[in-house]
């Protein structure tokens, strides 16, 4: 069987892979960009319905190319995302192959590059770039046993409401992606309960500038990364409805239940952290 050869191979064809192909072409690098499923795929199949994307036009798109039918404010469906990103890719002619799965890249033995197998055969590549993304694999925290009889749901197989039987829902997160969707579920007539863990929560938009605008001019896009021991404080912001700041006290005064971060369950019963008053304290707090 012969051996394909190349001098850079990208793996994933999503946002990072595209942008990359772009930045290896203006500099002349040979390059391919393979994609077990589609441009973009984790738009298009792993992501719920009424999803937008969580910036501005102005700021999530690439440098070439505006988003058709959009006005520069305006916060993107996920269908015109996944358009767009396949579009953009065209435009740069980048070099992808779809439907190609990398199974293992290993560094050969005693010389240089990398062997990579593939479902279409063995490429070897100079370089090797991994633009599969950071946050891929969906953790699902062992509280309830998964053998328990309730349905238990990571939100990149979440869809819309009408896709939850009937019953009470407890989204467990208060981040950006589970308060859009405990509101969403709340719109639709859902007993809504949200577990709130610690946040911070800014302004969706201040002095008319939406709040990545002031990431940007206070360079907090610069910043140095946390340590890895470092916890994770997620960022309660919405961009649905037009976006708009995340206000706990509005959502439980349209009769949703806000409860701490979820910490065991025992014999049905789920028991919460007494943390919540803390957790919102603390959110105000750093709030700009």
């Amino acid at each position: 069987m012969s051996i394909e050869k190349i001098e850079t191979l990208v793996i994933g064809a999503g946002q990072a892979g595209v942008a990359m192909s772009e930045h290896l072409s203006n500099i002349g690098v040979p390059h391919l960009v393979l994609e077990r499923h589609r441009i973009a795929e984790r738009w298009r199949s792993e992501r719920w319905d009424s999803l937008v994307a969580n910036g501005p036009a102005w700021h999530d798109r690439f440098p070439g190319m505006e988003f058709p039918d959009d006005g520069p404010d305006a916060f993107p469906s996920k269908d015109r995302v996944t358009d767009y990103f396949a579009a953009y890719a065209d435009k740069i002619a980048a070099p992808i192959r779809c439907g190609v799965e990398v199974i293992e890249v290993q560094r050969n033995v005693g010389r240089p590059e990398f062997r990579v197998e593939t479902s279409e055969g063995v490429i070897e590549a100079t370089y090797v770039v991994a633009a599969t993304g950071p946050l891929q694999c969906p953790v699902i925290p062992p509280v309830i046993p998964q053998d328990t009889a309730v349905t238990q749901m990571h939100s990149n197989a979440y869809r819309n409401p009408e896709q939850l039987s009937e019953g009470a829902v407890l989204v467990v997160g208060a981040g950006s992606s589970g308060t859009q969707i405990a509101d969403e579920l709340l719109a639709s007539g859902k007993q809504v309960y949200l577990s709130v863990g610690p946040h911070d929560r800014p302004p969706r938009h201040y002095r008319g500038r939406d709040f990545v605008w002031w990431l940007g001019v206070l360079g907090k896009w610069d910043s140095e990364p946390e340590a890895s021991n470092t916890a994770h404080i997620t960022i309660a912001v919405s961009v649905a409805n037009g976006g708009y700041t995340v206000d706990f006290r509005r959502l439980a005064a349209r009769g949703m239940n806000l409860v701490g971060m979820t910490s065991s369950f025992k014999d049905g019963v789920l028991e919460f952290a007494p943390d919540f008053k803390n957790n919102i304290a603390e959110g105000d707090a750093n709030y700009l």
